[in-house]
């Protein structure tokens, strides 16, 4: 049944008053900071817990019997409540949007306001409201329209009209609050776009490989959208470590070029620690290295040939205190072996890519080579040459579409935040016989206030005092007698 006009006059009151309710209520300071805190506590969580890993990682680092995490934290409770991925979490971005909620809230109820008041200039004609303001003096034998002379080469917006005078200055003070909010909620949309749009993931090249890049990146969330980069094929062409005197490690290098599936070249860069190659939306960062294979001559093998450069493949074996990779060099023909014995061969060892170590078949430590030093090495009957060990880049990508709202964001805030510290300033003034009494008001730096409109009234031109009256009929009486 349709309403009737009074009927739904009634509703949309009723609307309008429960939409300036939720207004209040999301505009609160209190809920804000609230917002804030809980968004604050959760980020810290996120970077605690190790983001994105699969759920072999935490079922591992945070086991479910024995001793856990703080007494609490298993690999199933970090799963279930989405601690691996808390940036891109359900409740994450609600918490989000709903600060960013606050914040329009508050701009729209408060800040906005106060800013249309504020552009509303209006006089004060009466004596006893200018006597009321912050500041307020009579200034004798003065005009007003000197002082708004005088207020305008301070850079104050003077308006007069019978007599009667406003001046503002600093109205960007009052715009600054409602700039801080609008460059908040770019950062948090850019937040948001990069958790729901974003790639991420990781690749191992050795040295002369390729690898396609979107074989290597996974979406943050079924909206993502792919990357321009993500059809690029990434090659390494040579990866080194600087290290310094005393043999730690001082920068890594890696000569990445970019090609298109066609293999063509698109660009090439030398990428290291904090120096990223960006392509196509995509950023790839130097973050990892690894071994892939050691190349080596052999003299005394029965199962290789003499003189020849060949590559043994390396191995991790997660050494504890860094870096450890081995390899494995028969010293018989595999072949010829008898079933069930153990092959005689050497073990050669390397933490970096500067030497190698060798031990054998017992597991006796038998020397150490620097690699192309030519140097041989002699081990089980087998005259060794190391040459060089073919390393692996390891890359970081990222395709992160929000950063340009979040770089745009923060750009804007240190910028909002200077300007909304800046003082609005107000002065009225109104003629009050030969002198004008003067009044001021500001909503920062009170006491400079005071003293810069001091200045300003002691640099209004006084007039002259109108001469005394004589009555001329009284002195020509006193004279007679």
């Amino acid at each position: 049944m349709p309403l009737n006009p009074c009927q739904a006059a009634a509703a949309r009151q009723a609307a309008l008053a429960a939409y300036k309710r939720l207004l209040r209520s999301l505009a609160s300071l209190k809920l804000a900071i609230a917002e804030l805190a809980v968004i604050g506590a959760l980020s810290a969580v996120g970077t605690i817990i190790k983001q994105g890993e699969p759920y072999a990682y935490y079922a591992e680092n945070y086991p479910e019997e024995g001793q856990k995490v703080l007494g609490f934290l298993t690999g199933r409770l970090i799963w279930a409540l989405q601690l691996d991925h808390i940036y891109s979490a359900d409740y994450f971005l609600l918490l989000l949007g709903l600060l960013g909620a606050s914040l329009a809230a508050c701009t729209a109820t408060n800040q906005w306001p106060a800013v249309k008041v504020a552009r509303r200039w209006r006089f004060k004609a009466d004596e006893t409201s200018l006597a009321r303001l912050q500041v307020a003096s009579l200034l004798p034998n003065a005009r007003v329209e000197d002082l708004g002379k005088v207020l305008a080469s301070k850079q104050y917006q003077v308006f007069l009209k019978d007599g009667q005078l406003y001046g503002f200055k600093g109205l960007a003070g009052k715009l600054g609050p409602i700039g801080v909010h609008a460059s908040m909620l770019l950062c948090m949309a850019g937040f948001a776009v990069g958790a729901l749009g974003g790639w991420n993931g990781s690749a191992m090249i050795p040295e002369g490989g390729e690898m396609v890049v979107a074989s290597a990146l996974r979406s943050a969330s079924p909206l993502a959208w792919s990357p321009a980069g993500a059809e690029a094929v990434l090659r390494c062409d040579d990866f080194r470590i600087d290290y310094r005197p005393d043999g730690s490690v001082k920068q890594f290098y890696s000569d990445i070029q970019v090609l298109d599936l066609d293999g063509n070249p698109v660009s090439t860069k030398t990428v290291s620690v904090n120096q990223p190659l960006r392509f196509g939306g995509v950023t790839a960062y130097q973050t990892d290295w690894s071994m892939s294979g050691l190349q080596l001559q052999v003299e005394g093998s029965a199962g290789l040939p003499e003189g020849v450069t060949f590559q043994l493949p390396m191995a991790s074996l997660q050494g504890g205190d860094g870096k450890l990779y081995a390899t494995f060099l028969p010293a018989d023909d595999p072949t010829k072996l008898e079933p069930g014995s153990t092959p005689r061969g050497v073990s050669i060892l390397a933490r970096d890519l500067q030497t190698v170590t060798f031990y054998d078949s017992r597991g006796e430590f038998v020397g150490v080579r620097r690699l192309g030093s030519g140097k041989a090495i002699e081990v089980e009957g087998l005259t060794i040459r190391p040459q060089a060990i073919v390393a692996s880049t390891g890359l970081e990508l990222k395709a992160d579409p929000g950063v340009p709202l979040v770089y745009a964001g923060f750009g804007g805030l240190c910028v909002t935040t200077v300007v909304s510290y800046l003082s609005h300033s107000q002065v009225w003034a109104a003629q009050a016989g030969s002198g004008v009494m003067v009044g001021g008001s500001t909503n920062r730096a009170k006491v400079f206030f005071e003293q810069e409109l001091s200045e300003i009234l002691g640099a209004v031109p006084e007039l002259p005092a109108a001469p005394a009256l004589v009555d001329a009929a009284g002195s020509s009486g006193s004279g007679a007698q």
